[in-house]
């Protein structure tokens, strides 16, 4: 049988203004999955500027995407950046593959995006690591070269590099959803079934909407990103925080 409630509170009260930022940190979650997309992009960006990085980091996704707001590459760039300043190991991630793709009105940068890709991989995020697989393992494009003369010498390959070691990745919290009530919020997480996270509940009141449940899932970077990896299958938003 699962237990469900708030995680029992084992540290101290935190500082009033690291409150303030997760009200809108979780006040702009709850708008966002409500499809209140104008308002999730007004409350992170409030968080933000209070240094939340994670709530840079959801800007950035917002301006990618053009969810609520103009899309704009190069505003998605610097909110992806605001958050990397604020040791948010995924933004840097999501910079190295804006880099890698090229964003609305921002062009590819293959090098940038390789340089990030590896930070994150190194700072130990998975997506990162997996990314700069793939990368390694694509064929090369055939490069047309002249026939050697009989004094010439092909050169032999440099050596690959060793890879970077990774540290382990921190816990990570991602909200799977928000409720009218708890009972459904306990529902849902029955029905899901997620294997190796932790189920919590928090109330919280969003403008104009009254009262919600928020539905979080706490666990490994591994299991969370499996989870995400599903749900962007399906056509569904990932929205997670380390703390």
């Amino acid at each position: 049988m699962i237990v469900l409630g708030l995680l029992a509170a084992c540290s101290a009260t935190p500082p009033a203004e690291q409150t303030i930022r997760d009200h809108y940190f979780y006040g702009g979650l709850a708008a966002f999955h409500e499809d209140m997309h104008a308002e999730a992009a007004r409350q992170w960006q409030r968080a933000a500027e209070l240094g939340d990085g994670e709530a840079a980091r959801n800007l950035g996704h917002l301006y990618r995407q053009g969810l609520g707001v103009e899309a704009d590459g190069h505003i998605a760039a610097a909110w992806y950046q605001v958050a990397a300043d604020a040791g948010v190991i995924s933004a840097d991630y999501n910079l190295g593959m804006l880099y890698m793709r090229g964003g609305p009105g921002l062009p590819p940068d293959p090098d940038e995006g390789l340089k990030r890709l590896g930070k994150a991989a190194q700072a130990g995020f998975p997506p990162a690591k997996a990314e700069l697989e793939r990368l390694a393992a694509a064929p090369a494009p055939p490069v047309a070269t002249p026939a050697p003369t009989v004094a010439e010498t092909a050169p032999a390959p440099p050596p690959a590099p060793a890879p970077p070691a990774v540290s382990e990745p921190s816990p990570l919290r991602m909200q799977i959803g928000s409720y009218r009530t708890r009972a459904a919020a306990e529902q849902e997480w029955k029905r899901l079934r997620l294997k190796g996270l932790t189920p919590e509940i928090i109330a919280n009141r969003v403008e104009g909407k009254g009262l919600w449940y928020r539905l979080v899932a706490v666990g490994p970077a591994q299991a969370v990103e499996a989870f995400c990896a599903s749900a962007q299958a399906k056509g569904m938003s990932c929205w997670s925080r380390t703390r």
